[in-house]
């Protein structure tokens, strides 16, 4: 007993020093948020549970626009007749809820509002995390015990796991998001698993199909790990005969019993929100199984899984090594590894958003792990230890430099492309922060071929809405005899407003393409340039406002004339939007031209 207390103390004590590094000692001034992105989606439940008493999201939704910029859409919530629902499930936050009750009562100990969003909260639910990525760790390092691996080793890759994967990421950076919490539960998952095919009992049984349950509660994908089940029993004796036991023993019946009570908070809240039991949450959001990324999803400069947790590509040798070791393995392995990549690839957007790494990977980095390790104890040559040994501090290595650049904006959160990853690699001077701009937004279905509107400004002819430029150049341009000149002096381009139709009301699936020629006479006189997409109503105030960076990078070409461009989604149009204003602003107030200013509005089929 003093030993487990001991290793938990040690564990926990660990991860919480690299926590205060990480967000306390290591940065400019001391983190104030930590539920934000996807993670606020996850964590919505509790507040609004909670704090409003309410299956209804929208008082969630409101407060969170209140906190947020104009561009703040609340992708996660969707309106499902008169209320808006979560499109998350409930299982993040059903974990996080023990630390959210503690801050609730210190928010009220120390006179903060206890609103579900105070730093207090904050830092609760970065404990929580901690807490369940630290028990995930420790069934990590059980369950490679349980196949012979020396205990040293078995730290080893539990180090490895946390520090050489963007597991590390979304353990002390981004800790709200539900993947560092799926990581443990399916960990643990594989460890009762293992049990049961090693040794059949009803209460190891009852254990997994509950976890199973919560899996599930986290994140519907993740039911796949069902499909990892046939590896882990290790023999296929072993695996009909825990199958065969299950079955005799009326086993199954306790299983699913206790499946169904796992999900039931989740069911409780459909059937309370909708009359359903069961709901489809992602709106206007599947996959594209006759096309899936499967290129991009391990290797793009995107966020290719490959790319930025290179620590994995010693899956390729382990799996070979599997071969040798049992057949069997290698097969039931080799089916789940492949069946996986193919669904998450499949996803409509397959790099997931703004993110750093392959994030949807992290949740089974405990299997990927176990694989690593089962050829990692049987290296037997010096030097290939040495190899190895090296290979991995330098992915681990690596890995750090690159979260770090993730959480101060050098790596973009969603438009990487080769040219800008080698632009910033390893580089960590904040003269490279945001450097990198956004690129085209996706969108799930298939756009139009035709724009229902466009408009074209040359300058010297130009539609309808644009305001006429008045600083313009005669000397240099892109078409016709006229560009237009940005300096200090005129930071604004030509603007076009669009006035709204009724008929667009209700619409949430146009998307913009805006464009311009752009010459600079300097280097990178024109990369503080923004696109801006301006949304008001009647009275002139701002619903909804959004910029892009018209170069994407920086580079030494001049006297030029080059094209900035940006696809994008408007958000869903409401009554009370009057007019759109589109314009380009020279934020820094440099000197460059512009020509052929252009917008074409399109409509994407949601399938």
């Amino acid at each position: 007993m003093k030993l487990l207390v001991r290793k938990y103390s040690i564990l926990y004590s660990a991860l919480i020093f690299v926590f205060v590094i990480v967000n306390v000692i290591g940065t400019d001034s001391i983190r104030r948020v930590f539920i934000d992105g996807d993670g606020s989606g996850h964590y919505a439940y509790l507040p609004s549970l909670v704090i409003y008493h309410s299956v209804d999201f929208g008082q969630v939704f409101e407060f969170e626009k209140q906190q947020r910029p104009p561009d703040y859409m609340g992708h996660y919530f969707h309106s499902h007749g008169n209320i808006y629902i979560d499109k998350y499930t409930s299982g993040t936050a059903l974990l996080q809820l023990p630390f959210f009750l503690l801050a609730y009562l210190l928010s009220i100990i120390f006179g903060f509002s206890p609103d579900g969003y105070n730093v207090i909260f904050q830092y609760g639910i970065a404990i929580a995390t901690l807490f369940w990525v630290g028990l995930g760790l420790l069934y990590f390092v059980k369950l490679l015990s349980l196949y012979g691996i020396d205990k040293r080793l078995c730290w080893m890759m539990a180090g490895v796991t946390l520090f050489g994967t963007n597991l590390f990421l979304y353990t002390f950076i981004q800790p709200s998001f539900s993947h560092a919490y799926s990581f443990s539960i399916i960990t643990i998952l594989l460890y009762f698993a293992r049990n049961i095919f090693l040794d059949y009992e009803k209460r190891y049984v009852i254990i997994a199909s509950f976890l199973l349950g919560i899996i599930v509660l986290i994140r519907p994908a993740n039911i796949l790990i069902v499909a990892a089940l046939p590896f882990i029993a290790g023999t296929q004796q072993n695996f009909y005969n825990s199958i065969r036991q299950k079955l005799s023993n009326y086993d199954f019946i306790f299983a699913v019993l206790i499946f169904i009570l796992a999900i039931s908070p989740q069911l409780v809240i459909n059937y309370l929100q909708t009359g359903n039991l069961i709901i489809y949450g992602y709106k206007d959001e599947g996959f594209y199984f006759s096309d899936p990324q499967v290129i991009n999803f391990l290797f793009s400069y995107k966020k290719g899984w490959l790319i930025y947790t290179p620590i994995f590509l010693f899956l390729i040798p382990a799996i070979l090594f599997l071969w040798r070791r049992s057949k069997y393995e290698f097969l039931t392995n080799l089916f789940f590894l492949v069946l996986l990549i193919y669904i998450l690839s499949s996803w409509w957007n397959w790099y997931y958003g703004d993110s750093f790494g392959m994030r949807p990977m992290v949740d089974y980095y405990g299997l990927f792990m176990l694989i690593i390790a089962l050829l990692i104890a049987k290296i037997r040559f010096n030097w290939l230890i040495s190899v190895t040994t090296i290979l991995i501090l330098l992915f681990t290595i690596l890995n750090i430099i690159q979260s770090y650049q993730y959480a101060v904006g050098i790596i973009h959160p969603d438009s990487m492309t080769k040219k800008s990853y080698w632009y910033v690699f390893l580089k960590l001077d904040k003269d490279y922060k945001n450097i990198i701009s956004s690129g085209d937004e996706t969108y799930y279905g298939s756009l139009s071929e035709i724009p229902f509107f466009s408009t074209h400004n040359h300058i010297e002819r130009f539609g309808n809405g644009w305001n006429e430029a008045i600083n313009t150049n005669s000397e240099l341009w892109y078409s016709d005899s006229l560009s237009v000149l940005q300096s200090q002096e005129y930071i604004y381009s030509p603007s076009f407003r669009y006035f709204i139709q009724d008929s667009l009301i209700g619409l949430k699936n146009i998307y913009v393409r805006f464009s311009t020629r752009y010459l600079e006479e300097s280097e990178n006189a024109a990369i503080g340039a923004v696109f801006v997409v301006d949304i008001s109503d009647g009275s002139g105030n701002n619903i909804f406002y959004k910029v892009f960076r018209i170069k994407p990078l920086p580079e030494k070409t001049i006297n030029t004339w080059q094209k900035g461009s940006i696809g994008f989604k408007l958000p869903e149009i409401i009554s009370n939007m009057d007019q759109i204003k589109f314009y380009i602003w020279n934020v820094e107030k440099q000197t460059y031209l512009l020509d052929d200013l252009s917008l074409e509005f399109y409509i994407y089929d949601t399938r």
